[in-house]
């Protein structure tokens, strides 16, 4: 039975952003399956069309969907499902991804998948894998209500190095007002971080540090290390423990340093994702049965606030 498959696009000031490949390396396994037709969807305000690799393209083009707004990009993906019909959506897991994803699969009376990081097909059936419970079970889904939403973990699906050709361009031009959003300010933080980029040892602190008063004794480890830096996890970051330029994973900056220290972190997969080229890893959590122990060299199992007043004692013996 034929599929079709809507790729909603992610772009940067009407650049089709590198991640929208992934979707379509992703949508390509599915269309196999299915017998699909691809259809890649570029919301925003489009001066130059142009076409995309592997996929039929329709551009979405408005005035009001100049800058980002889960409202905007939400009619936006319903305009274009009216002209698809699509049986499975496929959207970035990004900060904007899931941000709109779960109100379009319900706007839609649909199902709604997250964080995929890869397909099982079996016979007639497929099935979607992702993460749960901070990354300690491995969880398989079969396909739900249509149409489903997924959003993916980029990375999780590799662009091909060999290009496929470019389908057929549609644009429609609409008048797409939001009506629930009042834009306040829009600003772009300055995500650069040279002490981050070149350290060759990086301490990272995560929810599991407690609070930000216990960021001193992660402070207090990095300098042990000669071209050491700090960084978090998003929920670090989320609670103002750590600027957001020190963030590391998905949403964030990827590391490679020597050695890469993980202090309270559950080890999610859009953390890993940012860490995982990292030569060497430590991992400090009590919990036994944390996920980042399955990407960690050495594991220690224990307190943070009982096992670095212990390292930084002994590493000033050392020192002396």
């Amino acid at each position: 039975m034929s599929h079709s498959i809507m790729i909603m696009c992610e772009q940067s000031e009407g650049r089709i952003l590198a991640v929208t490949d992934e979707l379509i390396a992703c949508a390509t396994q599915i269309a196999d399956h299915y017998d699909s037709r691809l259809t890649a969807v570029l919301p925003g305000l489009i001066t130059e069309p142009c076409s995309i690799s592997g996929a039929d393209l329709l551009v979405i083009n408005s005035p009001g969907l100049a800058q980002y707004t889960c409202e905007g990009w939400e009619k936006a993906a319903l305009l274009a499902t009216e002209q698809i019909k699509p049986k499975i959506i496929i959207i970035a897991h990004t900060s904007t991804g899931y941000d709109y994803a779960p109100r379009l699969a319900a706007l839609l009376e649909g199902c709604c998948l997250t964080s995929v990081s890869g397909i099982e097909i079996t016979g007639d059936s497929i099935s979607y894998r992702r993460s749960g419970f901070h990354g300690k079970l491995d969880l398989l889904y079969g396909v739900g209500k249509a149409p489903l939403v997924i959003t993916v973990l980029p990375g999780a699906f590799p662009a091909p190095d060999w290009q496929a050709e470019p389908g057929i361009t549609r644009i429609i031009d609409a008048d797409i007002k939001p009506k629930l959003t009042s834009h306040v300010q829009f600003s772009i933080p300055d995500q650069s971080n040279t002490e981050l980029d070149h350290a060759e040892v990086i301490v990272a602190a995560g929810k599991g540090i407690g609070q930000a008063e216990n960021l001193l004794m992660i402070r207090d480890m990095a300098s042990c290390f000669k071209r050491s830096a700090i960084a978090g996890s998003r929920v670090a970051c989320d609670n103002g423990w750590i600027e957001y330029n020190a963030q590391v994973g998905l949403t964030g900056k990827k590391v490679s340093p020597l050695l890469y220290v993980a202090c309270g972190i559950s080890g999610s997969a859009q953390h890993i994702s940012g860490m995982k080229d990292s030569k060497t890893v430590v991992s400090i959590n009590r919990d036994p049965e944390a996920a980042i122990f399955r990407y960690s060299d050495i594991c220690i199992v224990e307190d943070l606030e009982k096992f670095i007043p212990a390292f930084l004692q002994e590493a000033k013996k050392h020192q002396s």
